[in-house]
């Protein structure tokens, strides 16, 4: 078994978007009976703020302090989050609560290339989604969660060197009884160490058989089950602001945590997403919400994050947003490839992520496309169309001329005039800004009897003195006109 335990030291404080305001933050609790500064952030210790400071004292410091209350719930969320965002790396997850998880990696080294490349991705990982961490890989899950607390941050190969390794905990740091722990002082025990050196059977008359049977399974001489992290069907998380923000540019900060972890989520399940669902939550109750939508399902975070910039560039914030949410409801199988979980965007094809930037900064229905329909008529041998991922890998395809198309073996363009427009004849010559010289290719259609819209012309590829190219035609009854209808 190779146990990799994961504490988070500073969870109180970053449950909140802390990125999100550069305002002096604290987070106050209960110490003993009274309330206390628990821990703050960079900026509020630059300013002499420190743990255990009366709330009081600290605001003398600091009048620009901001207080929040500890919010267990807030952090087991939190902790949730991430253990399911862990689900990329393993499926063998445990909480260990307030402030660590627990993950089994023994099934997971070969399909990562060993021990050092999965710790640092997990590592990786951990520092985009921008928590503090301290982390130890052990044979037993208590022995790796408890040297993970006292910052001892290594790879503990067997159960021989975890005994060494463990044998420097200060008895402090173990669960044992107040009148327990002061009777191991008096006996001038003050490590772990010093207490293993006991006969078992007197530290069970001492402490109780539950601590030694809590020391056997720490040192691995017990088993050690751990209740199973069951992740949820959904994925669905909202994180609060340490401070209101006006401006869409601050949101990207609190939005790129969600944005990871749910990359871990998708990846955990090999599956993407193609509808982002981001709910802003305003003061009294109101709340807006606004979704990205792509053509092809991803879960790629750079390509997400892209997205996201060029959709929050347009949005108005109707009032000052306190909380943001993401909720991905449907998610989509996803053939596995080589992705880089917290690297640079792996796009599949340039037009379908074109194409959804656009889309993310313009409108979801501000782009269509042509499709072309089974009429001789021009005017109606085309119709406007959504923009799909059919049409995305298509496009992705083309590999010809972009100025004109091919029907039925002749050229036409695709600039078409709302109405045709007549032309000056000189002689009986079509003239535009000169005249115009008419290639050989004619194209004749008669057509659209049997809807009483009926046409009968003569097209031409006409070239005009400047250059440009025309598309002409002439009637070919009643006054046999002249008409421009489109350019190439």
């Amino acid at each position: 078994m190779r146990w990799l335990a994961i504490h988070f030291p500073l969870l109180a404080l970053e449950s909140f978007a802390s990125e999100a305001s550069q305002q002096p933050l604290a987070i106050t609790g209960l110490q003993g009976s009274r309330q206390r500064i628990l821990i703050c952030n960079k900026r509020a210790a630059e300013l002499g703020v420190a743990a255990g400071m009366r709330p009081g004292a600290a605001r003398a410091l600091c009048s620009g302090l901001r207080l929040l209350p500890r919010d267990e719930r807030r952090e087991r969320a939190a902790l949730e989050a991430v253990a399911d965002w862990s689900g990329c790396f393993t499926s063998q997850i445990s909480l260990d609560p307030p402030w660590g998880i627990l993950l089994e990696l023994a099934g997971s080294l070969r399909l990562f290339g060993g021990v050092h490349p999965l710790l640092s991705r997990i590592g990786s990982g951990l520092k985009a989604l921008e928590y503090s961490t301290q982390i130890c890989l052990a044979p037993t899950p208590g022995g790796a969660m408890l040297l993970a607390r006292e910052g001892r941050e290594m790879l503990v190969p067997d159960r021989r060197m975890l005994r060494r390794v463990l044998a420097g905990v200060p008895l402090q740091r173990l669960p044992l009884k107040r009148a327990g722990r002061e009777a191991l002082y008096s006996m001038g025990l003050k490590t772990l160490g010093d207490l293993l050196k006991l006969p078992t059977a007197g530290l069970g008359r001492r402490l109780g058989p539950e601590f030694v049977a809590y020391l056997e399974r720490l040192l691995g001489r017990l088993p050690d089950p751990r209740p199973q992290f069951l992740p949820p069907v959904r994925f669905q998380r909202r994180l609060e602001l340490p401070a209101e923000v006006r401006g869409t540019s601050a949101l990207l900060f609190a939005a790129k945590r969600l944005i990871m972890e749910l990359a871990g989520f998708l990846h955990a399940r090999q599956a993407g997403t193609q509808c982002l669902e981001w709910i802003l939550f305003h003061g009294g109750g109101k709340e807006s919400s606004f979704q990205l939508r792509l053509m092809v399902p991803e879960r790629e975070p750079g390509r997400l994050q892209m997205l996201l910039r060029e959709r929050l560039e347009r949005l108005k914030l109707s009032a000052p947003v306190r909380e943001i949410g993401l909720l991905v409801a449907v998610i989509e199988p996803l053939p596995e490839r080589p992705l880089p979980l917290f690297g640079e965007s792996g796009v599949s094809g340039v037009m379908p992520f074109l194409l959804e930037r656009l889309q993310a900064r313009l409108g979801q229905d501000s782009l269509c496309s042509i499709r072309q329909v089974a009429d001789h008529r021009p005017e109606r041998a085309w119709v406007k169309n959504g923009v799909g991922v059919e049409f995305a890998r298509a496009a992705d395809k083309i590999d010809s001329d972009p100025i004109l198309t091919i029907f039925n073996g002749l050229r036409r363009p695709l600039w078409l005039l709302p109405e045709p427009e007549p032309l000056v004849t000189k002689n009986g010559w079509p003239w535009w800004r000169g005249r115009l010289h008419l290639e050989p290719e004619r194209e004749r259609i008669e057509s659209g009897w049997w809807d009483g819209e009926a046409v009968s012309r003569d097209y031409f590829i006409a070239r005009a003195p400047g250059g440009e190219q025309l598309w002409i035609y002439r009637e070919l009854q009643g006054a046999r006109c002249w008409f421009l209808h489109g350019f190439f």
